[in-house]
C-alpha cells in the first residue's frame, strides 16, 4: 500500500545525542592570545604603524600640540604653536595663556587682535604611516615620510621629501630646482662653472602634483571671512585688502562679495602695502619666530564671478619677477600669457575653451595659480589648462633679486638679501560692463627659506658650519645626493630643523652614511598617508575627537 508523503514516520533508531562545543583549555587560550599578538605586532612592525606628531615644523599642513583660536569678528578658526612651558617639565603646559598673561595673536583675515586665555593645549595629529613601502617602490618627491633623525636615530621626524637620489638640489626664491649630475662634473673644480653649480646647464623648477600643491596653499585671505562690522567705538577698524581704481562704482567694504556698477575697464589690486604677501605664517605668530620675512611670488588668486551682462572681460594676473603672468577669460575662451616689463606685446603660454561661457547673472568660480614656473587655471575645481615657462636659475635669480649668480656667490648668504626681492603685485581686471564677486580670496605657496647654519646645533654645541649658508640655499653650499641619499624639508620652512640646517649625523649614523642634511635610505621608516585621529577638542571637560579633520595626507 502506498505511504502518504505527507505523514511523518517514525524513526526505526534512536536519534544521535546533541554534540556540545568542547571546553577550551588554558593553553588553548594563552595560544590564541599570543598568536594574535604576534600577528599585530608584525602587522605593527612591517606593515603600518600610528604616529604622534609632537611639533609644528609641517604645520598648517600637519600639526603638532597647538591652540585652536577663533576670531570673534570674522569666524575665521586657525591653529597656532603653544607658547607657555610646564616649568618642572620644559613641554608645553595643558592650559595656555593665563588671565594675567593672555596669547594676543592676529586674526589673518581681518587683522584684528584676537587676544585667548585659559586655553586648552591639543596634542597633535595622529597619522597612519606604510612602513617598508620603499622598499617596493621608490620614494616620490613630496610625499610626506617618517624617517629616523641622523642626528639621533631614536627620534622620528616627519617632513617633506624634496630631492631624490643622483640630483642637485637648490632651493632659489623659494621654489626647488633639481638637475641630474655626473661624477665626472665633480672631479673638475677648475672649471668655472663647476664652482659656481647654479650655473651649470640642465636646472630645471620641479612643480608640485595638484593634491600635493592644494594641500600646501597657506590663505592670506577669503572675503567669505569679512567681519561683522567695519566700525568700531565711531571709527573705522576694518579696509578690505583690495584697491580699487575706480572707487566711485566699486563696493568694497566689510562684506563677502565685491560689486562694479560701472561700464568702462575697471581693476582692483591687492594692498600690498597693509598686507605684504610674505612667507609668515600664522602658526608661528605665539612664538615669533623670525623678524626676517621672503616676500612669496607664487600664488593663487580666485573669485566666484557674476557678469551683469553677456561679453564681460575677466583677467586675474600677478606682476611678479619683472614680468605680468596673466589669465585672461572672454566668454568661452580663456588664454594664458606672460610678458616682460617694457614689453608692448605678450607670449602666450596656452589656450583653452571653458566647460560654459561666462553667462549674465550666473557665477563662475575661477581660480588662477601661478606657482613654480607655471600657470594654471581652475573652473570649478576643475583644471583647464595648465603651461609652464622654463627659466634658468641665473634668470631667476635676475628676475627676482636682481642679482646675477656671481654676485650671489659673493655675498655667501641670501639672508640678508630680502630688501632685494621684489614684491609682487597681484588683482583682477574687468571690462564689458559690471560684475559681482563672490568669496573674493589669495593664498600663497610654501616657501623654502634661505638660512645660516646657526652658532649652535641641536645638541646646544658648536655648529660645524657655524654661519655658513645652509644646505642648497646657495652655490657656496651646493647639495649633491648620492644613490641611496635623500633631502628633506619641513612645510614650517621658518620654524623647521630640517635637511638645510642639521649638522653631521652622529656617530652610529655615520655609519650609514657621514653626509650632512642628508637622510639614507636605511632610515627612511614609511610614508605618511592619513590622519586618523585629528586633535581633540573638550566639551565639557570630555576631549571629544574632531574627526571633521580626519584626512589623507599629500
Amino acid at each position: 500500500m502506498p505511504t502518504d508523503s505527507t505523514a511523518s514516520a517514525t524513526p526505526t533508531t534512536t536519534p544521535a545525542t546533541r554534540a556540545h562545543p568542547p571546553k577550551s583549555s588554558v593553553k588553548e587560550t594563552l595560544t590564541s592570545i599570543i598568536i594574535a599578538f604576534a600577528l599585530a605586532f608584525v602587522f605593527r612592525g612591517f606593515v603600518m604603524e600610528a604616529f604622534l606628531i609632537p611639533t609644528g615644523s609641517m604645520a598648517p599642513t600637519l600639526l603638532g600640540q597647538h591652540i585652536r583660536l577663533t576670531s570673534p569678528q570674522s569666524g575665521f578658526v586657525w591653529p597656532a604653536n603653544t607658547r607657555d612651558l610646564n616649568p618642572t617639565t620644559a613641554e608645553p603646559a595643558p592650559i595656555q595663556g593665563s588671565p594675567g598673561n593672555p596669547i594676543e595673536v592676529t586674526d589673518p583675515m581681518t587683522l584684528a587682535e584676537v587676544r585667548g586665555q585659559s586655553m586648552p593645549r591639543r596634542w597633535g595629529d595622529r597619522i597612519f604611516v606604510i612602513k617598508y613601502l620603499y622598499s617596493v617602490y621608490e620614494p616620490s618627491r613630496w610625499d610626506v615620510a617618517v624617517f629616523k633623525n641622523p642626528r639621533d636615530p631614536a627620534v622620528n621626524y616627519i617632513k617633506r621629501l624634496i630631492g631624490l637620489p643622483n640630483e642637485m638640489i637648490a632651493l632659489v626664491d623659494g621654489d626647488v630646482f633639481v638637475r641630474p649630475f655626473t661624477p665626472e662634473e665633480l672631479r673638475n673644480p677648475a672649471d668655472p662653472a663647476v664652482q659656481n653649480p647654479w650655473a651649470l646647464p640642465g636646472w630645471t623648477c620641479v612643480s608640485k602634483p595638484e593634491r600635493a600643491q592644494r594641500a600646501m596653499w597657506q590663505p592670506l585671505f577669503d572675503s567669505s571671512f569679512a567681519p561683522l562690522s567695519d566700525t568700531r567705538d565711531g571709527r573705522r577698524w576694518f579696509n578690505a585688502p583690495w584697491i580699487a581704481h575706480d572707487d566711485d562704482n566699486w563696493s568694497i567694504g566689510a562684506s563677502n562679495t565685491y560689486t562694479y556698477k560701472g561700464t568702462a575697464p575697471t581693476r582692483i589690486d591687492w594692498d600690498n602695502q597693509r598686507r605684504p604677501i610674505d612667507d609668515a605664517v600664522p602658526y608661528n605668530e605665539t612664538l615669533g619666530v623670525s623678524n626676517i620675512r621672503y616676500p612669496v611670488r607664487d600664488i593663487r588668486i580666485g573669485a566666484g564671478v557674476r557678469p551683469d551682462t553677456d561679453g564681460l572681460t575677466v583677467e586675474a594676473f600677478v606682476e611678479s619677477r619683472g614680468h605680468t603672468f596673466k589669465v585672461e577669460i572672454f566668454g568661452d575662451k580663456a588664454t594664458l600669457s606672460m610678458m616682460a616689463n617694457g614689453e608692448k606685446n605678450s607670449v602666450i603660454l596656452g589656450e583653452a575653451t571653458l566647460p560654459q561661457p561666462l553667462a549674465k547673472g550666473r557665477v563662475t568660480n575661477i581660480d588662477f595659480w601661478h606657482a613654480d614656473q607655471t600657470l594654471s587655471l581652475y573652473v570649478e575645481d576643475e583644471l583647464v589648462i595648465s603651461k609652464p615657462y622654463t627659466w634658468s636659475i641665473a634668470e631667476r635669480v635676475q628676475h627676482s633679486m636682481d642679482m646675477t649668480l656671481d654676485q650671489v656667490l659673493q655675498t655667501r648668504a641670501l639672508v640678508p638679501a630680502t630688501t632685494t626681492y621684489s614684491r609682487p603685485g597681484v588683482g583682477f581686471a574687468f571690462s564689458g560692463g559690471g560684475v559681482t564677486l563672490h568669496r573674493v580670496h589669495l593664498a600663497r605657496d610654501i616657501f623654502s627659506r634661505p638660512d645660516l647654519y646657526q652658532t649652535v646645533n641641536d645638541a646646544n654645541q658648536a655648529h660645524s658650519r657655524s654661519g655658513q649658508p645652509a644646505a642648497a640655499t646657495h652655490p657656496a653650499q651646493n647639495l649633491v645626493l648620492t644613490t641611496d641619499q635623500f633631502f628633506f624639508c619641513g612645510d614650517n620652512s621658518g620654524a623647521s630643523l630640517d635637511g638645510r640646517l642639521w649638522d653631521k649625523p652622529e656617530p652610529w649614523s655615520a655609519l650609514i652614511d657621514p653626509t650632512t642634511g642628508i637622510v639614507p635610505r636605511d632610515l627612511l621608516i614609511g610614508k605618511a598617508f592619513f590622519v586618523y585621529f585629528p586633535a581633540p577638542f573638550r566639551k565639557q571637560g570630555i576631549p571629544v575627537p574632531d574627526f571633521g579633520e580626519t584626512r589623507w595626507i599629500w
